[in-house]
């Protein structure tokens, strides 16, 4: 297993846990946080013994954003191809994370900003503390969101993603929850034992057949009707070449429960 500087790595119970690691800058995202997280993306979606993955902060904070000395400042004095090849590797972070074929749960602790905000919607579910809060911060950078003006307007609506990206204004989870931002709030000293008990239920079931129905929501998002339903088929048949598939359909023909 790789050892990190910015993240804590750890798995029990067929559950990862990354945990974003530098409590002292609110866990604000560096250069080398973003390294680091690429290379677990990789080590998490080649584990066969991972079937879900849960994304915390260390310390009272989920993520402040980017850190505004390493990640922030810099951008200005960049030339284009510097630029492009920067923005180019965050890119690509998210892409890895979002595609991972398992499920992925954002626990959320604390504020998740900025980019922590982007991070967290890049999960495919967000379970928050009573006392987190959320704020598309890049406006007050005078910056655009990176993938959250993709991903927002999906989960809250457009006109709802535009208000928070244009005014950057800060919510709690209450109003995160009545929106669609998160899909759980649970009182802060239930939270990881709330990401751990679903996670658990999620790795210990079909969890190929997860990851494809995973990937079959996240491709329909740019596909038209006829496109998805040619997609789904695909993915049914890999879904009907599964262990768990054909154990299901016996255990159910036998009139037993089937426990995956």
């Amino acid at each position: 297993m790789e050892q990190y500087e910015t993240i804590v790595y750890e798995k029990r119970d067929r559950v990862a846990t990354i945990t974003l690691n530098r409590p002292e800058k609110k866990n604000a995202l560096n250069p080398l946080m973003g390294g680091e997280l690429f290379l677990v993306c990789d080590e998490v979606a080649n584990d066969e013994n991972i079937g879900a993955i849960i994304l915390t902060g260390a310390g009272d904070t989920f993520c402040a954003g980017g850190d505004v000395k390493e990640d922030i400042a810099p951008l200005s004095g960049m030339e284009s191809d510097q630029f492009d090849q920067y923005l180019g590797a965050a890119s690509v972070l998210f892409s890895k994370f979002i595609n991972i074929e398992k499920p992925t749960i954002a626990a959320i602790n604390g504020r998740a900003l900025g980019v922590g905000l982007d991070l967290a919607m890049g999960c495919d579910i967000r379970i928050a503390s009573e006392s987190a809060m959320f704020g598309e911060f890049f406006v007050k950078m005078g910056l655009i969101p990176d993938i959250g003006t993709f991903l927002m307007p999906r989960l809250i609506g457009l006109g709802r993603a535009k208000l928070l990206c244009f005014t950057g204004d800060l919510i709690d989870a209450k109003e995160a929850e009545r929106i669609g931002l998160v899909e759980k709030v649970v009182p802060p000293d239930i939270l990881m034992q709330e990401a751990n008990e679903l996670a658990r239920r999620l790795a210990y079931g079909p969890t190929k057949v997860i990851g494809l129905i995973k990937k079959s929501i996240n491709d329909s998002l740019g596909m038209g009707l006829e496109d998805s339903l040619e997609e789904s088929s695909k993915l049914q048949y890999q879904a009907s070449r599964t262990k768990d598939h054909k154990e299901a359909v016996k255990s159910f023909l036998k009139e037993k429960k089937h426990k995956f």
